[in-house]
């Protein structure tokens, strides 16, 4: 499966390119739409009934389904803290004490780059593009793909599915064209 992707600054930047593919005659399962999280999501999933993938959800199920590689954890001591080991109770934001001992936290998602770029490439991205997908994400720009097929042009104006896909990003205001 190829993909057309545009990578876009805005939600309605995402929303118009969503759009525009479906008048290309792009169905809603031809087209996937990638964002860092809800908060980055929802506008799009609103205003266009596309599903969006939240990169934030999609590593968190792969490392539930046992791909630990795909988020790091690590021990870190609560805010304020510094040097030598905590092994007493932590406080809430209204002094009231909770728990004991160490503190077991995930390190921020977003930082694990080959977690991200393997679940972007299940996705069906192939590597280079994940990687520039992963990077833009990372920055809080919103991904939009398109299903092209096997569409080849033949050296003339490309009136193929990948040709259309493009001109509707392009129209659209990406920022980038993979």
């Amino acid at each position: 499966m190829a993909m057309k992707i545009g990578i876009f600054q805005s939600e309605g930047q995402a929303i118009e390119a969503v759009q525009a593919l479906e008048q290309e005659g792009f169905t809603k399962t031809e087209i996937k739409v990638l964002a860092k999280d809800r908060e980055h999501s929802r506008r799009v999933e609103e205003e266009t009934n596309v599903h969006a993938e939240e990169v934030n959800e999609l590593v968190d199920a792969r490392e539930a389904a046992g791909d630990e590689s795909a988020l790091g954890l690590g021990i870190v001591p609560p805010a304020g803290l510094a040097g030598g080991i905590y092994a007493g109770g932590m406080m809430n934001n209204y002094g009231t004490p909770y728990g004991n001992g160490l503190a077991l936290f995930a390190t921020d998602v977003l930082s694990d780059h080959d977690g991200i770029e393997r679940a972007l490439s299940s996705l069906g991205l192939e590597d280079d593009s994940a990687s520039a997908c992963r990077s833009a994400i990372v920055d809080g720009d919103l991904v939009v793909a398109a299903d092209v097929g096997n569409s080849q042009s033949d050296g003339g104006p490309d009136l193929t599915r990948s040709g259309a896909a493009e001109a509707a990003l392009r129209r659209s205001g990406a920022q980038r064209i993979l």
